[in-house]
């Protein structure tokens, strides 16, 4: 499957509903479904790698909109909603899509649902699924694939180190926003530091959100060059 195929897979899925977007990622070896009064908090993917890194996306969006909807190209490299009323759900299903072109990388998956009620999946897997929540903290880091622009991060409220900062700007080239709001990682990153990168989506949460290509695809093919290497583990930074 090429990178377009997988993006337009993802953006065209359902918007109302996070299940076509786990029902593809269960399909995959090792995929475990967690669950909380039978509602769907994530999809977790083990990597198989000894210096494995958590990448994570999310399969909810902020559009009730039941059955397919019509997802339209200009110019050859911008994606946007056909309808009206409601916008394209790239927030986060762009996400999903890096996730998927990255499943053969040895890396492991986290899909998790509810990131727009206030992370909601994340924090279950905190409160709840704590086995998870401990293995998932033995990763090396954890990257987010969640975040609009073409080429900025944000680690929040995460007490990262300068030296995990540093080691995400020299292996992108991009430039952190600011600290504002939050994110599954922020629920996630108990024991590693993490960053959320930009996936190339613009005006989400609206009708006239859109998708820029040829962005979304300059940060997968840099996560696939930063994740190819010997990753180094960087747990957070101690209190003094």
């Amino acid at each position: 499957m090429t990178d377009r195929e997988a993006l337009e897979m993802f953006l065209n899925c359902e918007l109302g509903y996070p299940d076509e977007v786990f029902d593809k990622f269960i399909t995959l070896e090792g995929a475990k479904y967690y669950t909380h009064y039978d509602v769907p908090d994530a999809v977790y993917v083990p990597g198989k790698r000894k210096d494995r890194v958590l990448l994570v996306a999310h399969a909810d969006t902020v559009f009730p909109v039941p059955g397919k909807h019509k997802v339209v190209l200009d110019d050859g490299d911008t994606y946007r909603s056909g309808s009206m009323d409601y916008g394209l759900g790239a927030d986060d299903r762009a996400g999903c899509a890096i996730l998927w072109q990255l499943k053969d990388s040895g890396h492991s998956l986290l899909v998790t649902n509810d990131e727009e009620i206030g992370s909601l999946g994340a924090a279950n897997i905190r409160d709840i699924h704590k086995d998870l929540f401990e293995e998932l903290n033995e990763h090396q880091y954890i990257l987010e694939f969640d975040r609009r622009n073409a080429r900025d991060y944000k680690v929040y409220n995460i007490p990262v180190t300068d030296e995990f900062k540093r080691f995400i700007e020299d292996s992108t080239g991009y430039t952190e926003a600011d600290r504002r709001s939050s994110t599954d990682i922020t629920r996630l990153c108990g024991k590693i530091c993490g960053a959320n990168l930009s996936v190339g989506y613009h005006r989400e949460h609206n009708v006239d959100e859109c998708l820029v290509f040829t962005e979304w695809l300059n940060t997968l093919n840099v996560a696939r060059e930063m994740l190819a290497g010997e990753q180094n583990r960087f747990p957070l930074r101690v209190s003094a």
